[in-house]
């Protein structure tokens, strides 16, 4: 069995090789998923804290958005994109 590596030395490298690329794409995964599972546990004690302080949900809803950038980012390209004068306000900025 172990004639094959002696016969094609190479095949010892492709499969370093291989279970590097296989071993790195494991940890990313899962580093991946911890930190999604941290930042869902985060943001439910945050919403939880605040319900418990007696806050209403437009009230958390508020706080829960003033926080995230994207939230923001992409309001301002709803209004942009919605807005009446768009071609206006492409011309006045080139």
């Amino acid at each position: 069995m172990l004639d094959i590596f002696y016969v094609n030395p190479w095949l010892v490298a492709v499969g370093e090789i291989s279970f590097v690329v296989l071993a790195s794409i494991v940890c990313i995964s899962v580093c991946v998923c911890t930190r999604k599972i941290r930042l869902a546990r985060y943001d439910f004690e945050l919403k939880r804290d605040m319900i418990q302080r007696g806050l209403s949900a437009e009230d958390i809803r508020t706080v829960i958005g003033a926080g995230r950038k994207t939230a923001k980012g992409r309001e301002a390209r709803a209004n942009v994109a919605n807005s009446p004068n768009l071609a206006t306000q492409r011309a006045a900025h080139p």
